[in-house]
């Protein structure tokens, strides 16, 4: 039998994905990732030692302990499939019962690792793969009323999300969005109309899935993204399958591990995840996940805070304090002044952005010749994530004389920053103004904020800086707001 020319049909040539810190970094700034949360990564590891930061594993704890009590001879249930298999018929659900009246979803349960991502704001669109409410109460309790939840389980909120995807065309879908994968538990809505807990359910859920992938709702929308994978246990077929399907969409090439025209692997997915070194299965599975582009990191905590170091340090030792700089430019924090406080607004900048190192955007750094102003601080307002408007008397005696058609360049940026709603709005007050003053409801109007102001001047020229001062109290409320821990 005569053979083939060398190379002829010869399938193409697998890459190893390797991890680009830059180019992740960039394509986090850029919104270009989606993050999925597995169960494996939702519980704080100290509060909940038994599970190891796993819902799941939570979840069968408790219905194993409660089943012990019950039955002397009984056998841990090894998954969901096994406790509803073991639930008769008349009995209510106690996955259901669990998740809907058994758990009060307090922000502190959830692990640290995951909140300092989140409450960073760069990752806007989350899918969770679990069935319970922790995600959302922590991305509720971060972008408030602008969150969207989308529930692949409820056709109404896909029906949204599609029309939203088609109103937001072109300025580009950005609004912060929580995705249910399998279902999610609602209270007074039990199976079958909710959420994942069998084998089947996950069949079910699949078929969903794969009727999406061409033309509908979230499949094509997610395609166009990169996934970084945070603690889903891969071991699951129903899991495989639905990264299968949400890649599929992928030509060959990128499939492969496309190369950059300076030869480095463009790679789209990360994955951090809990692989038994042991188990012949996953060390195959990882291999071959590696060779399709896949990058994989097996401590997934270790990798939660590497990544939130590579995203958010500016320290000097930081390798990308200058990209994070030049993409955050526009600063977390703006300080709004009237000319006659700039003193007190510099001395402020200076304590805040070099005592502290964290990110102010104040125009006399910031602002060269030559900029527009006005689209420049404008765009920087509607950038930054906290406001500090210095108020004076001084500006208390314009607000007086005008009131709301006050038009000066510091009632500008008020009226800017009303057009952010994302923007936490922290005023601080000096030289005696008064919070309670006509002249402070006319501000808040215009702001369409209420506010509650921090006093910082006790004596003129006396910036007092200690537990019990009003820079204290504004240090507390930022941290508070950017989501860190004082330095």
């Amino acid at each position: 039998m005569a053979r083939k020319p060398k190379d002829l049909n010869r399938s193409p040539k697998e890459s190893i994905g390797t991890f680009d810190e830059q180019s992740f970094v960039d394509g986090v700034f850029n919104n270009e990732y989606i993050l999925v949360v597995g169960s494996g990564v939702i519980l704080d590891r100290a509060k909940f030692p038994q599970t190891d930061g796993d819902i799941n594993r939570y979840i069968l704890n408790e219905i194993n302990n409660d089943r012990r009590v019950e039955r002397v001879d009984f056998v841990d249930h090894k998954d969901f499939t096994d406790v509803i298999r073991a639930t008769p018929s008349d009995k209510q659900d106690p996955i259901y019962c669990l998740l809907a009246d058994g758990i009060d979803y307090e922000l502190s349960d959830i692990s640290p690792e995951l909140t300092k991502l989140l409450r960073s704001k760069l990752f806007k669109f989350v899918l969770t793969t679990t069935i319970d409410g922790y995600v959302e109460a922590l991305m509720r309790d971060i972008w408030g009323d602008e969150l969207r939840v989308v529930n692949i389980s409820d056709n109404q909120s896909l029906k949204d999300f599609q029309t939203a995807l088609e109103t937001s065309r072109v300025n580009k879908y950005e609004q912060p969005t929580l995705f249910y994968v399998f279902g999610k538990v609602i209270k007074g809505r039990e199976k079958p109309k909710g959420f994942m807990e069998t084998d089947v359910d996950a069949i079910r859920y699949i078929e969903k899935w794969m009727k999406d992938l061409d033309n509908r709702h979230i499949v094509p929308f997610l395609k166009k993204k990169r996934m970084l994978a945070l603690g889903c246990k891969f071991d699951d077929w129903y899991f495989r399958f639905f990264w299968y399907i949400i890649t599929r969409g992928f030509n060959d090439a990128d499939r492969e591990g496309a190369k950059d025209t300076d030869g480095s692997i463009l790679t789209r997915d990360n994955l951090a995840s809990m692989f038994n070194p042991d188990d012949p299965a996953d060390q195959h599975l990882k291999e071959y996940l590696h060779r399709r582009g896949v990058c994989m990191h097996d401590d997934v905590w270790l990798f939660m805070n590497h990544i939130y170091n590579l995203l958010t340090s500016t320290d000097l030792d930081s390798p990308f304090r200058k990209m994070i700089l030049e993409k955050r430019r526009m600063g977390e924090i703006f300080i709004s002044y009237k000319n006659t406080d700039v003193l007190f607004a510099s001395e402020l900048f200076c304590k805040l952005a070099r005592e502290k190192q964290l990110n102010v955007w104040f125009d006399n750094v910031v602002l060269k010749g030559g900029d527009e102003y006005e689209a420049v601080i404008r765009e920087a307002i509607l950038q930054s994530k906290i406001f500090i408007p210095i108020l004076s008397p001084a500006i208390s005696k314009d607000l007086e004389d005008k009131g709301e058609r006050i038009d000066t360049f510091y009632s500008k940026e008020w009226r800017w920053a009303s057009e952010n709603n994302q923007l936490t709005v922290l005023p601080v007050t000096i030289g005696g103004y008064d919070l309670r003053s006509p002249e402070h409801q006319v501000f808040e109007r215009i702001l369409k904020h209420k506010t509650s102001g921090i006093d910082m001047y006790e004596k003129p020229n006396n910036f007092l800086v200690n537990e019990k001062t009003g820079f204290a109290k504004l240090l507390d409320s930022i941290y508070k707001q950017l989501g860190v821990t004082e330095p």
